[in-house]
């Protein structure tokens, strides 16, 4: 029976702003899991570093009020530079937290987190201009590690052969 609901689900290609803003859908649809974790009010660019010959690196900025998100959209380099801060990472690892998401319902391995991830700088950077703009990311990060999580509640493709 699950197997049945699994092909029912819907199926987003990533990287892509579709799966971003699909993201930014189920959060502002869940109000109650957000105003449990607190507001959040900054602008997020998550970047794929490789994985697309056509168009790399890949940045998709997220700008969050208070309890929902506002926008998401496909920006270049010199848009994102100017969001509060970047969560860099190849497609490899990108991949990796997404499939620990999907395998844990929703709640990645504790070594796939945002946090750990990030937290030596390797294998995803925290980029900001100067350390009060990176303070949010430590901020927020709760709020941003549910906001990836929802990815649990649609299939995800990754680019073949990647």
């Amino acid at each position: 029976m699950s197997a049945v609901r699994e092909e029912q689900r819907e199926t987003l290609a990533f990287p892509d702003v579709a799966w971003f803003e699909a993201l930014a859908r189920l959060m502002n649809a869940n109000r109650a899991r957000q105003e449990q974790l607190g507001y959040i009010d900054c602008s997020v660019v998550f970047s794929v570093t490789d994985g697309s010959a056509d168009r790399l690196p890949r940045h998709f900025k997220v700008t969050f009020e208070e309890f929902e998100a506002l926008e998401v959209r496909e920006v270049d380099a010199a848009t994102a530079v100017q969001a509060d801060f970047c969560l860099e990472a190849s497609l490899a690892t990108w991949r990796a937290m997404i499939e620990s998401i999907a395998v844990g319902g929703g709640r990645p391995a504790l070594d796939q987190t945002l946090n750990y991830l990030s937290h030596m700088g390797t294998p995803l950077a925290l980029v900001a201009a100067d350390p009060l703009k990176s303070d949010l990311y430590y901020r927020y990060n709760q709020s941003l590690q549910e906001f990836v999580n929802a990815s649990c509640a649609f299939n995800t493709e990754f680019p073949v052969g990647r």
